[in-house]
C-alpha cells in the first residue's frame, strides 16, 4: 500500500511494500468523523505520526456500539488516491467538541456538533511539487510469520471457542508420565464462552466416550506441539483424526516439524501423513524452517519433501529460503542451499532470499546465501516497476553489516531503482550515517549521483532526525555539491527551509549554499528562509562579519593599518551578474543587509564601474525627446510645415508660423530643415526601438515587461512618432498636434522619472511620487464633496462661462482649490438685474462652505500629509538609496549580460562594468586610517573598521586569557547571558545548530559600528566569560581528539569481523 505524506511533513516515512506484511497498519489520511455526541475523531494515516497516534489508542466506547463494550467497528475513509481504506476504531484520536451556542427562539442553547466557517479558499500547501510522496520505500515484516506465540495464542483461541477444556492444554504441557485417558477424565470442565456467568467451581468427570471431537483434535495438534510423543499416540488411540488442522492449516506434522521434534515426525509420517502436505497456507518444510529445526528438516527432506513448493498464503506468496531467512534459520538455510535450492530465484511477489535477507538485516543469513557460488548480489526486485536490488533495501533500512558484506561481494553502488534511487539516496534519507559512509567510503559511490528528477543524495538528506546535521556533514565532506538543483529547481536549502529545519539551512549556508538560487516558480532560498527560520539569517550576518579582517601593512617602514574586504560570500554564485547576491536581499525583505559596510562597499564600486552605461542611455533618451520636441514646436504646433507648401486653403497657418516661430520665415521658406528634423528623429527612433526590443531578455517573461509602466510609456512615445508624420499625405492635421503634445508631455516626464533613478537625485523623485500617491488617495476620499460643489455651482451660476456645464465646473473647482478664487460670481452686474435675494444668500453660504471646506481644510491636509511622508523618507533616505542602487545596477546588469550579444561584445561588457572579471580577484584591500584613502567613502571604511577592529581584540583577549589558563570558579562570578537585536560580530559560532542564542529579529540589524563588546549580545563579568571560553576550546579539543581515536577503533574493528567472516567461510568449506 502507498501511503503519501503532506506537505507540512516532507520527510515522513513513506514506505510501498516489497515484501508483503501480515498485520498492515491502516493508516490513511486525516479525517475528522463526528459522532453523536458531539466527539470529533481525527483519524490519521500519515506515517510520519505513527508513534503519536499509537500512544493515543485507548478509544474503546461509544463508537458504532450502544452497549459501551470494546468493538472494532472499521470507520471507511477516502484516501489521497481515493482508494476507501477501511481501519478499526482503535487507530482513531478523540478530540472532544467545543461547545457551540446555537440561538433558538431568543434562547442560547448547546449544540453537539459544529461545521467549519466559510471565508474563502485555503491556499496551496507550500511544499516541492511531488518531491516527497515519491520516495517510496519498501519494508517488511521483521519478525517471522510464524511462531510459539502465535501457535500457541490460535490453538488455545480455537480451543476456546469450541467450549473446550483449556485446562487440558495446560495439563498435556505439564505432565509427562499421566495418560491422556486419564487427563481427559480428570479435568474439571469449566465453560470458556465469553457469554456465560462464570460458574461455581466444581468437578465433572468426564469419560473418554463424551469428549467432544473437537477437544480431542486440539489436544492432539497440542502434544505434537509439545513434543509429547506418548500423548499423541494416545490421542489417536482415543479417536483423534490425524488429518485434522486448526485454523491457520497446521497439522500434527507441521507443529511436530516446527517444534522440532523427530518422533512425532517420524510417527506421523509412518502413519501416513504427506511431507508435502499443505492444507492452507504452509507445508511442514516450511514450518520446520520458521522453526530452525535442523534435524525434522533433514527427515522431511529424507521423506521426500519437496524445496520448490512456495507458500500459499495470500499476497505472500514465497519460496522455502524467504521462510527461513525471516525467521532466521541459519542452520536450516545453510541445508536447503545445500540441497540445491536457488538462492537467485524470484519468487511471485518479485523478490528472492538475498533481497528478503538484506531488507531484514539478517547479515548471517545474507553470508550464507552468498557463499553459494551462483549468487547474484545484483538481482533486481521484479514487482511492477520496481528495480530495488539487495543493496537498495539494505541501505534504505540502515543495515550496515548487510551493506558492508554486499559491497564486499561486488554490490552495484550505482545501481539505480525504478525512481532514479541509488543505494547513497536512500542510505542518506534513512539517517544511517555509517551506511553512508559505507558506500562513499567502500563502494566508491559519487555524492552527487542524480536520481530521475535530478535529486541528489544531499536532498533526501534533509529530515528532521537527529543524524540530519551529521549526514549533511559527511555528504558535503565527500564533495556532495550544496547548490544542485533538481527538475523542480529546488535546491537542499529550499527543502530545508521549508521544513523549518533550522540546523540543517545553517549548515548548508555555512558551506556555501546559495541564497539566491530561484525554483521553477521564482521562488528564493532566502525568501523562504525569511519566513520559515528567520533565526538562521544570523549565518549570513556572521558570514559577511568573516570577510572584513584587519591586517597591517607588509612595508616594514609604515606599518600601516590596512582593511581586507573579501568579496567572494557576494560574488561566489553571481557570475556575471554580480549583483544578483544584493538584489535578492531586496526583493525578499532582506534590505538592511545592504547597510553592511561589506555591501555598502560593493555597492559603491559596483556603481563607479556600471554608472557609464546608465548616463549614456539618459543622453541618448535625453536627445531623443529633444529632436521629439523641436518636430512637434515646427512642424505641428504652429504649422510651418504645411505653410512651407504654400497652401491655400492655410494662410492662418501660415500667419501663425510666421509670427510666433523665431525661425518662422526660415522653415517657412526651407521645409527641407523640417524633413531632416522628421528623418534623424526616424533613425534615433529605430535605435530606440532597438534597445526596446532588446531589453525585453532583461525580464522574466512578456507579461512582467507589457505590466511595467516605463514600457507602456516609452512604447507609445514610439508609436506617437510615426503617428504625427507628414510622410502619408505630404501635410499635418489638427488631430496630430493632441497626439505630439501627448508624446512631448510623457518623453519629458519619463525622463524626469530615469534621472530620479540616479542615486544622487533618487530622494527627490520619491518624495514627489509619493505625495502623488497620497493626494490619489486624498482626491478619491473627498472626489464626492468635489462633485458636490461643481454640481451647486453650475446651479447657482448658471450664467457663469466657468460653469457652463458639470465637466468645465469641475475644472474650475480644482482651480478654486489651489486658491484661486473668482469673487466676481458674487458681485451683481451694475447694468444687470439683481438676481433673487434668496439665490444671492445660498450662493454666497455655498461659496463660503467651499472656501472653508476645500480650499484651507482639505489643502491644508494634503500640505500635512505631504510633509509627514517627507520627514519618513528622510529617516530611511540612507536604505533607500542603497536599495535604488541596487535595483538600478540589476536593470543594466540584465540589459548588458544576456545571451543576444555576440561573443567579443560580451567580454569587453565583462572588463569594463564587473568588479572583478577574474574570479580570483576577490580582496580589496584600504588603509583606514590613511587621509588619503578615497577609494572608499570614509563612513564605509569606518564602519568596516570598527567590525574588524572589535572581532580582533575579542580574539586576541581570548587568546591572551587562554595563555595564562584562566579557570572558572561558578561560586566567585555570576555570569548572564543575555541575546537582543543582531549585532554585527566576527565571533558568531555558526555550528551552534538550534541553540537558544539565535538572532531574534532580524529586522532590526544595525550595522554601525560600536566600541564595545555589549554589541555581541551579552552581559559578562569579562575573566569569567574568557574562563568559560578558555575551558570549552579545551574540551572541544579533547572531544575531537577522542572521536578520531574512537573512528580509528571502530575501522580496526570492521576489518577483524571482516577476517573473521572470511575465515568462518574458509574453515566451513574446509569442512566440507
Amino acid at each position: 500500500m502507498t501511503k503519501q505524506t503532506s506537505s507540512s511533513e516532507t520527510h515522513s516515512n513513506t514506505k510501498e511494500s516489497i515484501f508483503p506484511i501480515t498485520n498492515p497498519e491502516p493508516w490513511d489520511t486525516i479525517h475528522p468523523v463526528a459522532l453523536s455526541n458531539g466527539t470529533l475523531i481525527r483519524t490519521n494515516t500519515n506515517s510520519g505520526h505513527r508513534n503519536d497516534l499509537a500512544q493515543n489508542n485507548n478509544f474503546h466506547h461509544g463508537v458504532g456500539n450502544s452497549s459501551g463494550t470494546n468493538t472494532d467497528t472499521p470507520i471507511n475513509c477516502m484516501n489521497s488516491n481515493k482508494t476507501r481504506a477501511s481501519f478499526p476504531v482503535g487507530h482513531t484520536k478523540i478530540v472532544p467538541a467545543l461547545p457551540v451556542l446555537n440561538q433558538v427562539d431568543g434562547r442560547k442553547t448547546h449544540v453537539d456538533s459544529y461545521e467549519y466557517m466559510e471565508v474563502g479558499p485555503s491556499p496551496p500547501a507550500e511544499s516541492a511539487p511531488n518531491l516527497y510522496d515519491s520516495y517510496d520505500e519498501t519494508y517488511s515484516e521483521s519478525n517471522s510469520q510464524l511462531c510459539n506465540d502465535i501457535i500457541r495464542i490460535s490453538l488455545t483461541e480455537q480451543m476456546r471457542q469450541a467450549g473446550g477444556r483449556l485446562a487440558l492444554l495446560e495439563c498435556f504441557e505439564s505432565t509427562d508420565q499421566i495418560a491422556a485417558e486419564e487427563l481427559f477424565r480428570n479435568t474439571p470442565f469449566v465453560s470458556n464462552l465469553s457469554n456465560s456467568p462464570p460458574s461455581a467451581p466444581s468437578e465433572i468427570n468426564v469419560t473418554t466416550d463424551t469428549v467432544q471431537k473437537t477437544e480431542k483434535n486440539i489436544c492432539f495438534l497440542w502434544a505434537a506441539f509439545m513434543q509429547k510423543i506418548h500423548l499423541l499416540k494416545q490421542c489417536v488411540d482415543l479417536g483423534a483424526d490425524i488429518f485434522f488442522c486448526d485454523s491457520n492449516g497446521l497439522s500434527a506434522l507441521h507443529l511436530a516439524a516446527f517444534s522440532g521434534s523427530t518422533e512425532c515426525t517420524r510417527y506421523l509420517l509412518s502413519n501416513g501423513l504427506d511431507a508435502n502436505f499443505q492444507p492452507k497456507w504452509y507445508t511442514p518444510l516450511h514450518c520446520a524452517a520458521f522453526g530452525n529445526s535442523l534435524s525434522t528438516a533433514e527427515l522431511l527432506i529424507a521423506n521426500g519433501a519437496r524445496l520448490d513448493i512456495p507458500t500459499n498464503k495470500q499476497q505472500c506468496e514465497e519460496s522455502l529460503l524467504h521462510c527461513a531467512v525471516r525467521s532466521n534459520a541459519i542452520d536450516c538455510l545453510r541445508l536447503f542451499i545445500a540441497k540445491g535450492a536457488d538462492v537467485n530465484s524470484l519468487h511471485r511477489n518479485g523478490t528472492n532470499a538475498i533481497h528478503l535477507a538484506a531488507d531484514l538485516g539478517h547479515g548471517h543469513c545474507l553470508a550464507a546465501l552468498l557463499e553459494c557460488p551462483t549468487a547474484d548480489t545484483n538481482v533486481r526486485v521484479r514487482q511492477g516497476d520496481k528495480q530495488m536490488t539487495a543493496l537498495h533495501l539494505a541501505a534504505d533500512e540502515g543495515n550496515l553489516d548487510c551493506v558492508t558484506l554486499l559491497l564486499s561481494k561486488g554490490a552495484d553502488v550505482q545501481a539505480r531503482n525504478h525512481r532514479g534511487f541509488s543505494p547513497l539516496h536512500l542510505a542518506a534519507r534513512s539517517g544511517s550515517t555509517d551506511c553512508v559512509e559505507a558506500l562513499l567510503k567502500l563502494g566508491g559511490c559519487d555524492p552527487n549521483i542524480t536520481d530521475f528528477d535530478q535529486r541528489t543524495p544531499l536532498h533526501t538528506a534533509v529530515s528532521k532526525s537527529e543524524s540530519a546535521v551529521e549526514m549533511l556533514e559527511i555528504l558535503i565532506a565527500w564533495g556532495a555539491s550544496v547548490n544542485q538543483r533538481d527538475i523542480y529547481g529546488f535546491t537542499a536549502l529550499h527543502l530545508a527551509a521549508l521544513d523549518a529545519l533550522g540546523p540543517c539551512v545553517e549548515v548548508l549556508l555555512h558551506h556555501g549554499a546559495d541564497v539566491t538560487m530561484k525554483s521553477r516558480k521564482g521562488t528564493s532560498a532566502l525568501n523562504i528562509i525569511s519566513r520559515k527560520t528567520p533565526a538562521s539569517l544570523g549565518v549570513i550576518q556572521c558570514k559577511l562579519d568573516a570577510a572584513i579582517t584587519l591586517t597591517h601593512s607588509q612595508d616594514s617602514s609604515s606599518r600601516e593599518v590596512e582593511l581586507e574586504l573579501d568579496f567572494r560570500s557576494i560574488l561566489q554564485h553571481c557570475h556575471p551578474r554580480e549583483i544578483s547576491y544584493l538584489n535578492t536581499f531586496v526583493d525578499d525583505g532582506q534590505k538592511e543587509f545592504l547597510q553592511h559596510p561589506l555591501c555598502s562597499a560593493f555597492l559603491y564600486i559596483k556603481w563607479n564601474k556600471i554608472r557609464k552605461y546608465y548616463i549614456a542611455r539618459l543622453l541618448f533618451c535625453f536627445t531623443f525627446v529633444l529632436f521629439l520636441t523641436l518636430y512637434v514646436l515646427t512642424a505641428l504646433a504652429h504649422n510651418c510645415y504645411n505653410g512651407s507648401k504654400d497652401m491655400k486653403e492655410t494662410i492662418q497657418e501660415q500667419e501663425l508660423c510666421q509670427k510666433q516661430s523665431i525661425f518662422g520665415d526660415m522653415l517657412r521658406n526651407n521645409p527641407f530643415v523640417i524633413e531632416m528634423q522628421w528623418m534623424v528623429l526616424v533613425a534615433i527612433t529605430v535605435l530606440e526601438i532597438c534597445r526596446k526590443i532588446y531589453g525585453i531578455t532583461g525580464y522574466n517573461s512578456l507579461k512582467h515587461y507589457i505590466t511595467q509602466t516605463e514600457n507602456v510609456i516609452e512604447w507609445f512615445i514610439i508609436l506617437s512618432v510615426f503617428v504625427i508624420s507628414y510622410i502619408y499625405t505630404k501635410r499635418t492635421y489638427t488631430w496630430q498636434n493632441h497626439v505630439g503634445a501627448f508624446a512631448v508631455l510623457l518623453g519629458w516626464t519619463n525622463l524626469m522619472l530615469m534621472i530620479g533613478q540616479l542615486p544622487i537625485f533618487g530622494a527627490y523623485v520619491a518624495m514627489y511620487t509619493k505625495v502623488q500617491v497620497e493626494f490619489a488617495k486624498l482626491f478619491m476620499a473627498y472626489s464626492c464633496m468635489l462633485i458636490g460643489f461643481t454640481i451647486s455651482f453650475c446651479v447657482i451660476f448658471p450664467s457663469s462661462s466657468s460653469f457652463a456645464n458639470p465637466f468645465m465646473g469641475f475644472i474650475t473647482v480644482l482651480v478654486m482649490m489651489t486658491g484661486e478664487q473668482d469673487l466676481e460670481l458674487l458681485i451683481n452686474d451694475p447694468d444687470g438685474k439683481d438676481p433673487p435675494f434668496l439665490l444671492e444668500i445660498s450662493a454666497q453660504i455655498t461659496f463660503v462652505l467651499f472656501l472653508l471646506f476645500v480650499t484651507v481644510i482639505l489643502m491644508n491636509l494634503l500640505i500635512g500629509i505631504a510633509v509627514h511622508d517627507i520627514q519618513g523618507l528622510k529617516k530611511t533616505a540612507g536604505l533607500s538609496k542603497l536599495v535604488r542602487q541596487t535595483k538600478l545596477i540589476s536593470y543594466i546588469e540584465s540589459a548588458l549580460f544576456n545571451g543576444w550579444l555576440p561573443n567579443w561584445l560580451r567580454n569587453l561588457l565583462y572588463y569594463t562594468a564587473l568588479v572583478s572579471p577574474q574570479a580570483y580577484r576577490v580582496v580589496l584591500s584600504v588603509k583606514p586610517l590613511n587621509p588619503g584613502e578615497t577609494r572608499l567613502p570614509r563612513d564605509i571604511m569606518m564602519a568596516a573598521y570598527d567590525i574588524a577592529k572589535q572581532k580582533k581584540n575579542y580574539m586576541s583577549k581570548c587568546s591572551a586569557f587562554r595563555r595564562y589558563n584562566v579557570s572558572y570558579d561558578p561560586n566567585a562570578h555570576t555570569t548572564t547571558t543575555k541575546m537582543g537585536n543582531f549585532k554585527n560580530t566576527g565571533a558568531c559560532n555558526v555550528s551552534d545548530h538550534g541553540s537558544d542564542h539565535q538572532p531574534k529579529n532580524t529586522s532590526s540589524t544595525v550595522l554601525a559600528g560600536k566600541n564595545n563588546l555589549s554589541q555581541f549580545g551579552y552581559v559578562y563579568d569579562t575573566p569569567t566569560l574568557y574562563g568559560i571560553v578558555n575551558r570549552l576550546d579545551e574540551n572541544s579539543e579533547n572531544i575531537s581528539a577522542v572521536l578520531s581515536e574512537i573512528a580509528e577503533l571502530r575501522t580496526s574493528v570492521e576489518q577483524s569481523q571482516l577476517m573473521l567472516r572470511q575465515l568462518t567461510l574458509l574453515l566451513n568449506k574446509t569442512s566440507q
